[in-house]
């Protein structure tokens, strides 16, 4: 199929580049149609029912994610004033429970993450195969799947879903992170301005993100239900996080890089701009975690003891004064 190359212009700095905008697909034209004959595409040769019901719709919604995109900032404040208003609200009340509630949520998002592996993993691991590493986020052919147009539109509807994660949090009373909100809002902004792109980067974040998630998930599953987990198992989770950021910065890195050079990316700059800042933020929010959960070392006891007796002494004064 040939290639149909549109040309804008992006404004970074004041500096007008061209933006060459390379896609194998035309994806903004709503006479567009998906082919149903999984057998011309790689992975399984399959596809679900509920995933064939798209076929005469999916074109419109795509281009309905580029007309209301921007609702995910909407989103993202109403995210925060609830989250932190619900947090003062139970700063005088008891925590609640909610342990089954949370087993069940999170058994549902490892399932939806397992479900997304399977069905986008193997297209992902072919075009590495055939093409080799550097097409896997060049090129846009992902998109005539609709199997795979479909997943990638799930992924994208489920950083509003996750959302619902902080609410746990904060009604269980448990210790609420910057690096949780922030997480969340920024992904589920990023997700949603790249998804009407159809970049060829967002193949690494979907799959990236899949397989994570399906471990993640079901780790949390398993701690709701009291399962004894080893302390190895919540390390690998952290470490593939923290390796999921520094591929996607450097992934974005290389495109921009590519694209400034002449080559094809199907991906325009505001994307690849975007996308190396926030995987910049993440990479150092995570591996800030990292640090201060696993390799920084704890207090010793004696240490903890101490400061604990230092802290008494200093009450019992202050009621004397």
């Amino acid at each position: 199929m040939a290639t149909t190359i549109v040309k804008n212009t992006y404004s970074l700095f004041g500096f007008e580049l061209p933006d060459y905008r390379y896609t194998y697909y035309n994806v903004i034209n709503e006479s567009h149609s998906w082919d149903p004959d999984v057998t011309k595409f790689p992975g399984f040769q399959n596809s679900f029912a509920f995933e064939r019901s798209f076929i005469p719709i999916g074109n419109w919604i795509q281009l309905q994610t580029q007309l209301y995109w921007r609702y995910c900032f909407h989103l993202s404040i109403a995210y925060v004033i609830i989250i932190f208003g619900i947090q003062r609200i139970m700063r005088d009340r008891q925590s609640f429970n909610l342990r089954t509630l949370l087993m069940f949520w999170n058994l549902v998002l490892a399932t939806f993450s397992i479900i997304g592996t399977y069905r986008c993993l193997p297209e992902f691991i072919h075009i590495i195969r055939t093409e080799g590493l550097r097409a896997s986020y060049t090129k846009s052919s992902y998109y005539a799947d609709f199997r795979l147009s479909i997943w990638y539109l799930f992924f994208t509807i489920s950083k509003a879903f996750e959302l619902i994660d902080t609410l746990f949090i904060v009604l269980r009373k448990s210790k609420l992170i910057p690096l949780h909100w922030i997480h969340h809002i920024m992904t589920l902004n990023f997700s949603w301005f790249v998804f009407t792109d159809v970049p060829a980067t967002a193949r690494w974040m979907v799959n990236m993100n899949f397989v994570v998630h399906s471990l993640m998930y079901t780790y949390y599953a398993l701690k709701a239900l009291r399962f004894h987990i080893p302390k190895p198992v919540n390390l690998t989770i952290t470490t593939l996080q923290v390796a999921q950021m520094f591929a996607g910065l450097y992934i974005n890195y290389d495109c921009f890089r590519r694209k400034l050079m002449g080559y094809p990316v199907d991906t325009c700059y505001s994307v690849l701009f975007t996308g190396v800042i926030l995987y910049t933020v993440f990479a150092i929010l995570f591996m800030n975690f990292f640090i201060r959960t696993y390799v920084l070392p704890a207090k010793p006891i004696n240490q903890m003891l101490s400061d604990i007796n230092h802290n008494h002494y200093k009450g019992v004064v202050k009621k004397c004064q």
